[in-house]
């Protein structure tokens, strides 16, 4: 290796006398050498006498001197290495022996001898520009004249095929490192251009345009974007890179300024001491201090081979499966000829030159490079996505030149899977690989590259940005690369564009490759490269401290760059079906992409005709790749026209959903079907483009879109097979009719979908059949809206549910299957929201079905078969049996609006089978164990519930104090006279008018006597405390008895509760006295009336009674004085005697008076006597009522059960992310967002005092540190905190800790997001968050969800991910995804227990430890026992 090592005499400079004749000979070299190649530019054929030219005749013509003088001539190194090209390049042109395998061998082997001498020369030499022109020319010449395959297809070139790789790799490699030195003219950019175009058949050649494509994009995305592929900010920021990088470990401190650059080739690197000379910034974000902080980290450390192991002593691996973005189009003469979308009318013409020292020559060659730039838009458009490569094209050196063979074979079969310029197999010889270059760390410091205002999205370098290429304080005005008229060589931001452009094009027209499977590859690796590009864009501006967001990136990837390849693919033959798919796929991509600069007009025009004439395409694969690859968020970009292809789209979606092909996507046909389902109100006359004939067998009913678009989804709302897609379809139906309910459409097809989510109910596949009863339950916020649409709805709903609990009942109790109980459990759940829901008078509603009416003309009320199917949970289905229709069954609710044997097709379940380890497996079997026991009291357990809960609050809730007060929350403590604490303590427990009971095992009583309140009331009162699975409630008596002054009712009403006899003793009517006149004698009036109507009392005489007698007969006057003497004497004595005896206190008689009341002794008398009234004191309740005993551990477990939550509660946080924001502590710094953030807040439920609030917390604080106030929402069974981070303080780090903390915690994200680019879960660090659902609002005032949940979690609705709904439907439909989503999350905690669940485990275990047993007793111990119990106080004597 002379050339490599210490130079030869005949290699040194010649003299200077001799200076004038060598230029002399190298102008005659250059200009014969330039006639040979423009005479044998193509069609040369191998020739042993090829290639001498006058450099070489010239070079042997001197050896005509003198021996002496022939051993010491001074050719110089240039020449030298002309003559060596030359010459080295006969070895090619030999004819191949492929007869004789081992002469074959030989001379592939040598020929990879000489490329990789060449392969050194242009990685390790300094050549000047003939040198430089001479290799480039000789190695098309070698390619052409190798590679040109046979005319007979059926003959292989053996010798071509060994040496394809090789070849094509090194000519590329050579191109492009030649053109970082000197330049190289357009004459021979076109040249290379024909060559490699010509010979797009081999695949070898695409394969390593593909490789060198991904490598000169890391280096663009490093020297252009400062984006390191090998360290993505991205990547950086994710929990599973570090975790990675603590696994393989870093590079050390001392490595780190020199690892971070990677050639484009594992085994290329450039001689250590060559520097580059010039320093620069990246172009992509100047100014902005995030980014540079960033890039200066990235600097800092090293970079990461992510993709590739190596050996320990292999170079450095570079990524062989480089994820590459897709999106740029090269305007070449024989491209597309469709208007360069890309860029705006400003940004076209954009030139890579200098404004001052480039030629009107070397412009031609930058600005009209056939193939590569297009002359329409000659401006440099690059975007760069994060890629997993580390490839970067710096080409330098670190090899060291001792290594020997062996050591170099290994380092070989190490690198052998880069994908990159990288050493082959193939080339198992002596020669050492080239390797990995290290960068220059003085390449490291950024350059400045200044691009046109107009258009700062786009990489542009106009004749007035040369000069300012980089910072006029660092370099000169003319400092550009060579590449664009200046004087820098090595890679800088403007010689990386271009060449990565002219790269990219040097195929030509790829929609001119002849090969389908050639063509199919290369946009295969379009579609990769596209990838790669947006990862780049994806990666700029992202915050790496995620303390502040960076500026926007002034320089962003051209997302639609191969927008024209593009779209002429689509119009190429079926036979190049696979590349079509390949296109129509990047075309998807490309265009649901959130646009950074919108497209214009022409690109539209030919975007929406390329995408119509797909979706009507009659070739179901590209009906299939469409609907796969272009997802609802296309609906979501707002694009100007998009709304023509509606119609196409759901018209494409009925046909995939109507092939029975099982790789048809099917799940994302319905995703975008129910993304439509609320357009048709919004845009009230969809267009419909001419469709296929087909569509009409597939979907039924009118002309209008909405009819298409419910008929397609009722049809595989029923029939789908696929589970996923089944769940999106009964979704879809779901947010439909609240769509129309809230719309007042009065839609007569909600009856046929509120039948198909009614019939679902039933279905054997109980996560389908769990979607359809969160839909029902999604439906009682809506119960009014549907009563306005018809009045019995709201009613059959809850009939729905009764009769399907009846019909699931029997097999669900004997089930196994620990779904068929829980399901039945969400159906008693549901049914127990309607009932709360409907008022009391549509409850009570006789229930009428034709079935019934002749059977029962009585009928039952709907709440009376609630009760029944509730007692057949509790007690068992079979206990009623034999009563016919003692339950609702589904014959029952038949009608001509409701079928509920609607069939349903089966569906092909998707539950993955769980494997568990042998160590998990004992705890396994325990959690099973305690779940089978748990799960057979679970149905009966919840139907108690329900019924506790019926009992307790239907018809009076919310109650005065509000929604958030559901129980109470008095205790023993509470108005007793005999306890000073504020709170339930041990001296409770020794009042003695206190006493504790267990009631049928399941409940708790606590009968307290209190003093009354007031004067003149009842001597005292009795409260009653009642703990049960439902909760807790107290109520307060008075004994009422003695008279009723003060205690008859207001208002003069007569209190028909209260009995007393005194009232009622009421004579007949009586005369008023008031209407007798004075002076009339009474008893005459009376006498004369008895006479009147009794005559038999009249005297003998017939004289009235009123009348005086007439005188007796025979008596004088004496006879009658002597009498009336008489009578007066006795008369005298008579009052004589009567004083004496008043005067006598012996004679007078005792009065009876009106006893005392007596006081009640006992201060727990009255409540004795209260449950003795209430039977409580019987002989056969006896068994049934018992005392508990009183000690710290009950205390302790009361206060436990108390602290316990008597609902379901969920705590979901909302945050709001304005426009730029990218990092936490600007979105957790927002104090206030848009309006319509703050009326979507104020959709999910109602502002709560939080220091008065007295329901669920979800663990903010009272004294302000959390907010004032939060969002809350509450029915009689759900309690929803929203921990809003715009209501949370942000004034101080501790402040944003504290609220990052109860944010961060929360299982369930709400974020709603106005920035441009899309929410990354990784901005707000945290551990949970299992569930994000991203709200972004459109600019139609409807609003696009994307939902991302860990993998564990199970289906839930009613929003799934790709929904777009309505601003009205918006907070009801977020609010009740994430109460579904929150359950989805706690049913993966083993063991999980419900609120009524763990209260019943708290009762139990009270009652079990605390329950004070009695003896079995005599009648008259009985009650001897039971007066001492309760009479004396709560402690019975001992």
């Amino acid at each position: 290796m002379w050339i490599l090592q210490d130079k030869p005499v005949f290699m040194e400079e010649p003299d200077k006398k001799d200076v004038a004749q060598e230029d002399a000979e190298k102008l005659g070299f250059s200009e014969t050498d330039n006639k040979e190649v423009s005479s044998e530019n193509s069609g040369h054929k191998r020739s042993s006498s090829w290639g001498r030219t006058y450099s070489f005749t010239s070079a042997m013509s001197r050896g005509c001197v003198t021996e002496e003088d022939n051993t010491n001539v001074k050719a110089g190194a240039q020449a030298m290495l002309q003559v060596f090209l030359t010459n080295a390049a006969n070895v090619f042109l030999l004819e191949p022996c492929a007869e004789v395998p081992m002469l074959l061998k030989e001379q592939v082997d040598a020929c990879k001898a000489v490329l990789i001498i060449f392969r050194r020369m242009i990685m390790e030499l300094t050549m000047n520009k003939k040198t430089w022109e001479q290799m480039l020319q000789i190695l098309l010449r070698i390619t052409e004249a190798v590679m040109q395959k046979p005319k007979d297809k059926q003959i292989k070139d053996l010798f071509a095929q060994s040496l394809a790789g090789l070849l094509f790799r090194t000519l590329i490699v050579a191109w492009i490192r030649a053109n970082l030195y000197v330049y190289i003219s357009r004459e021979l950019w076109d040249d290379f251009l024909g060559v490699l175009s010509s010979l797009t058949e081999w695949e070898e050649l695409i394969s390593e345009w593909a490789n060198i494509m991904d490598s000169l994009t890391a280096v663009l995305a490093r020297t252009v974007y400062g984006v390191e592929m090998t360290n993505l900010p991205l990547d950086k920021l994710s929990e599973q890179k570090e975790k990675k990088q603590r696994g393989k470990g870093c590079v050390i401190d001392s490595q780190k300024g020199t690892t971070v650059g990677r050639s484009f080739s594992l085994s290329w690197r450039s001689h250590p001491d060559v520097t580059e000379p010039m320093r620069f910034r990246s172009a992509t974000t100047s100014g902005a201090p995030g980014v540079e902080k960033a890039r200066n980290i990235v600097r800092q450390k090293a970079t990461e081979v992510e993709e590739c192991q190596q050996s320990e002593n292999a170079p450095v691996a570079e990524s062989g499966h480089l994820m590459v973005g897709q999106q740029q189009v090269l305007r070449s003469s024989s491209t597309s000829d469709i208007t360069e979308p890309l860029c705006s009318d400003s940004s076209q013409g954009q030139k890579v030159e200098n404004a001052q020292n480039l030629s009107s020559s070397e412009l031609r060659a930058i600005q009209e490079n056939k193939g590569h730039v297009k002359r329409e838009h000659e401006g440099i458009t690059i975007l760069v996505r994060r890629s997993s490569s580390p490839a970067e094209l710096d080409l330098k050196d670190d090899l060291q030149q001792t290594q020997g063979k062996c050591r170099e074979r290994q380092k070989n079969d190490s690198t052998s899977s880069d994908t990159a310029l990288g050493y082959n197999n193939e080339a198992e010889l002596s020669m050492s690989p080239w390797q990995t270059c290290e960068e220059d760390p003085e390449l490291n410091t950024p350059t400045d590259v200044v691009v046109d205002s107009d258009a700062r999205h786009w990489l542009q370098l106009s004749p007035t940005d040369a000069s300012n290429l980089t910072d006029s304080s660092e370099c000169l005005a003319d400092d550009c690369s060579i590449i664009a008229g200046g004087n820098l060589t090595g890679w800088h931001p403007d010689s990386a564009a271009v060449l990565w452009r002219r790269v990219l094009g040097i195929l030509g027209d790829v929609n001119n490759i002849q090969s389908p499977k050639i063509h199919a590859k290369v946009f295969g690796h379009l579609y990769e490269l596209w990838y790669k590009l947006a990862k780049i864009r994806d990666n700029l501006a992202i915050s790496l401290d995620n303390q502040s967001s960076p500026s926007p990136p002034v320089l962003i990837p051209p997302l639609r760059m191969f927008a024209s390849w593009l779209f002429k693919a689509t119009t190429l033959p079926n036979e190049y079906k696979e590349g079509k798919l390949q296109a129509y796929r990047l075309i998807c991509a490309m265009m649901t992409r959130r646009q950074d600069v919108l497209p214009n007009s022409d690109f539209l025009v030919h975007f929406y005709l390329v995408m119509h004439l797909g979706l009507t395409s009659e070739d179901q694969d590209i009906l299939n790749t469409i609907i796969r690859h272009c997802p609802p968020r296309f609906f979501s970009l707002g694009l100007p026209g998009f709304s023509m292809l509606v119609g196409d789209f759901i018209m494409a979606a009925a046909r995939v959903l109507s092939t029975d092909m099982l790789a048809a996507p099917r799940a994302e046909a319905l995703t975008i079907l129910g993304s439509l389902v609320c357009f048709p109100n919004t845009y009230q006359e969809i267009p419909l483009l001419p469709s296929v004939p087909e569509v009409n067998e597939v979907i039924t009913g009118t002309e209008d879109v909405k009819h298409y678009l419910i008929n397609i989804l009722l049809k595989n709302a029923t029939e789908e097979p696929n589970e996923c897609a089944r769940c999106i379809a009964i979704c879809s139906l779901g947010v439909w009719i609240c769509e129309e309910l809230a719309q007042c459409t009065s839609h007569p097809q909600v009856k046929e979908a509120i039948n198909v989510i009614g019939v679902t109910l039933k279905f054997p596949n109980k996560i389908v059949a769990q979607v359809a009863c969160d839909i029902l339950q999604l439906l009682v916020s809506y119960w009014e809206k549907l009563q306005m649409f018809e009045t019995s709805l709201p009613r059959k709903m809850a009939e729905i549910l009764v009769a399907t609990i009846a019909f699931l009942l029997p097999s669900a109790e004997y089930s196994s299957v620990e779904t068929d109980k829980k399901f039945i459990v969400s159906l008693l759940l549901c049914l127990l929201d309607w009932c709360m829901a409907l008022p009391v008078n549509t409850l009570l509603h006789p229930v009428s079905t034709v079935v019934l009416e002749e059977q029962h003309p009585s009928r039952a009320p709907l709440l009376d078969y609630i009760y029944r199917v509730l007692h057949c949970c509790v007690c068992g289905s079979s206990t009623y049996t034999q009563q016919s229709h003692y339950t609702l069954t589904l014959a029952d609710l038949s009608s001509t609006d409701y079928d509920p044997f609607l069939p349903l097709a089966n569906v092909k379940s998707s539950e993955a089978v769980q494997y568990h380890s042998s160590a998990e497996l004992g705890n396994l079997l325990t959690v099973e164990e305690e779940k089978r026991r748990r799960s057979v009291e679970l149905i009966p357990l919840t139907a108690r519930m329900v019924m506790a809960h019926l009992v307790n609050h239907l018809g009076h809730y919310p109650l005065s104090g509000g929604p958030a007060v559901l129980h109470s929350l008095v205790s023993e403590n509470h108005d007793n006279a005999h306890v000073e604490g504020t709170e339930l303590s041990s001296e409770v427990f020794r009042s003695p008018n206190l006493q504790l009971f267990v009631f049928n095992d399941s409940t708790l009583i606590s009968y307290l006597q209190t003093p009354a309140e007031g004067p003149g009331g009842a001597l005292s009162d009795v409260r009653v405390i009642v703990r049960d699975i439902s909760g807790k409630y107290s109520w307060d008596g008075k004994v009422l008895y003695g008279p009723l002054e003060g205690r008859l009712a207001p208002n003069g009403r007569n209190p028909l509760f209260l009995i007393s006899g005194h009232h009622h003793h009421t004579f007949g009517p009586q005369k008023d006295h008031s209407q007798i006149e004075e002076g009339d004698d009474v008893l005459d009036k009376l006498l004369e009336n008895i006479g009147h109507t009794s005559p038999e009392c009249l005297l003998p005489s017939q004289l009235n009674l009123n009348e005086p007698s007439p005188p007796p007969y025979g008596m004088n006057r004496e006879q009658e004085k002597e009498i009336i003497e008489v009578i007066l004497r006795q008369s005298a004595q008579e009052d004589e005697y009567v004083q004496r005896c008043n005067s006598d206190s012996s004679m007078k008689v005792t009065s009876q008076g009106q006893p005392s009341p007596v006081e009640p002794r006992g201060p727990f008398y009255f409540c004795r006597l209260l449950l003795d009234d209430l039977g409580m004191n019987s002989w056969d309740r006896r068994k049934n009522f018992h005392l508990l005993k009183k000690n710290s551990k009950l205390l302790r477990e009361l206060k436990n059960l108390d602290s316990r939550q008597c609902r379901e509660t969920h705590k979901i946080a909302v945050f709001y992310i304005a426009e730029g924001q990218e990092d936490k502590c600007s979105i957790l710094s927002n104090e206030r967002g848009s309006q319509a953030y703050e009326d979507f807040v104020a959709g999910l439920g109602w502002e709560v005092d939080l220091s008065t609030h007295c329901g669920f917390m979800g663990g903010l604080q009272r004294n302000g540190s959390t907010g004032q106030t939060a969002p809350y929402y509450a029915t009689s069974t759900v309690e929803v905190i929203f921990h809003v981070s715009t209501r949370m303080p942000s004034d101080s780090d501790d402040s944003l800790t504290k609220k990052l903390r109860h944010l961060g915690n929360d299982e369930v994200h709400i974020v709603w997001s106005e920035h441009s680019r899309d929410y990354r879960r990784g901005i707000i660090p945290t551990a949970f968050g299992d569930v994000s659902i991203i709200i972004y609002p459109m600019k139609n005032h409807m609003f696009f969800i994307a939902i991302t949940k860990k993998p564990e979690v199970p289906f839930f609705g009613p929003l799934f991910d790709g929904a777009i709904v309505s601003g009205k439907l918006l907070p009801s439909l977020i609010c009740a995804t994430c109460i579904n989503a929150s359950r989805a999350v706690k049913c993966l905690i083993p063991l999980y227990q419900s609120f009524y669940e763990e209260r019943a485990l708290y009762l139990e275990a009270i009652i079990q430890n605390h329950r004070e047993l009695l003896p079995q007793w005599n009648g008259l111990k009985y009650i001897k026992v039971s007066l001492q119990y309760l009479s004396k106080g709560p402690w019975p004597p001992s």
